[in-house]
């Protein structure tokens, strides 16, 4: 693997990399979101904590992961998750060996590299890690979440290994605050109409709120924003909750499904601008061969047909995503201008199903989009021969086949 190679790798975009040892864990008395602020001092260290390492060997604990695109034997492309065990640690750049991150694969090479005279072996949780690792379609932190029952099957994992980036951690918690503000201030009217006395009406439309009802909304969307980031039910969220019917039991399942759900909002909100290069490349003449003159009709059509079908095939992916966020949106309003909250309670109840469906049809879009990279030399290579292009749509028809 020569130094471009190994740079396209590391930088091989959002959740086809993945770094366990440059992760460092909160300490366990910390929370995802920091500080309460309420000045209390931290809790000691529960001896009882998870431990911060997601693998038990050091050697794998400190190597890179990939998933990426690569030749099979009959020369059709496929993605698959691949191990790096750098050199040196702190600077993967050095390279390292690099194999199938497959455990029965991975194993021989372990004991030809670092083995020594004694005798190396992969215990029942490191096997567990790399076997989920392997199958994950990407490492969006919600998909390892999907399958955190087999990752601590073993033992506990850290929950620092199911958070997102500090960037994407602030665009989904502004999605989360916009939406809450709105159901604070459905609920706070709600509120108000039922302390109105009979038959006074209500106030000029004139009137601003008074500053001590701004303060509240401002509290109880804080309130309610915490709640749903951190999956945990304090007294003023667990008030907003019941006052849309949702029952006490069911109110950690909602503000995960909430937090997902708004995770792949962003994440859906910035696909198009993260991918235009591919997505402009694969509707224009560049993605036809520019050596068509010389391939046999018949060969042409076939190539032809299949980048028609790779197109239609990220088109339907993406209308996928759209409409089902397009059904939270609708339950959504459901709740906020009919005041009808069935749907919503529906869609959040049944939506930790989706975030797989949802993470595996964006990470698909990363895939396209990293071997489309590899292919063009990241657009700089824009007409491709015939030879080259049957195989990658080939690659793209793969990704979307048979998988919902």
């Amino acid at each position: 693997m020569d130094k471009d190679d190994l740079d396209r790798l590391l930088t091989s975009g959002k959740f086809l990399c993945f770094k366990p040892a440059a992760m460092k864990p909160r300490p366990p008395a910390e929370t995802p979101t920091g500080n309460s602020g309420d000045g209390a001092a931290e809790a000691p260290v529960d001896p009882k904590a998870p431990p911060p390492d997601l693998f038990e060997n050091a050697l794998l604990q400190n190597a890179v992961y990939f998933k990426e695109t690569a030749v099979d034997e009959g020369g059709d492309l496929e993605t698959e998750t691949r191990i790096m065990l750098s050199f040196d640690a702190g600077d993967p750049m050095q390279g390292g060996v690099s194999t199938s991150a497959d455990a029965n694969r991975l194993l021989p090479t372990l004991k030809k590299w670092y083995g020594g005279s004694g005798e190396l072996d992969l215990g029942e949780h490191d096997r567990a890690v790399l076997s989920v690792l392997c199958r994950a379609p990407t490492f969006d932190p919600f998909i390892l979440m999907s399958y955190r029952g087999e990752l601590e099957m073993a033992r506990a994992v850290h929950p620092a290994y199911f958070e997102v980036d500090d960037l994407t951690s602030r665009g989904v918690q502004k999605v989360i605050e916009s939406r809450a503000s709105r159901l604070v201030k459905l609920a706070l009217a709600m509120e108000e109409s039922l302390d109105v006395p009979a038959g006074e009406g209500q106030a000029p439309s004139h009137v601003q709120p008074d500053e001590a009802l701004l303060d509240r909304q401002r509290t109880v969307t804080r309130a309610l924003t915490e709640a749903i980031w951190t999956n945990s039910v304090g007294p003023q969220s667990k008030s907003l909750l019941q006052s849309f019917r949702i029952q006490e039991a069911d109110m950690p399942r909602v503000l995960f499904a909430w937090k997902g759900i708004s995770y792949y909002e962003f994440l859906f909100r910035g696909l198009a601008q993260e991918h235009k290069d591919f997505f402009r490349w694969l509707g224009a003449p560049d993605s036809l061969p520019r050596d068509a003159h010389q391939i046999p009709a018949d060969q042409l059509r076939a190539l032809q047909e299949r980048r028609q079908r790779s197109i239609q095939a990220i088109r339907q992916t993406y209308l996928r995503c759209a409409n089902l966020l397009n059904r939270y949106e609708d339950a959504y309003e459901a709740l906020t201008s009919r005041n009808d909250p069935k749907p919503f309670q529906r869609f959040l109840m049944a939506a930790p199903k989706l975030f797989q469906g949802l993470g595996a049809s964006i990470g698909r879009f990363g895939h396209a989009s990293n071997a489309w990279s590899v292919l063009t030399n990241k657009g700089r290579r824009m007409r491709l021969g015939f030879a080259r292009l049957e195989p990658f749509y080939d690659f793209i028809l793969s990704l979307h086949a048979d998988k919902g």
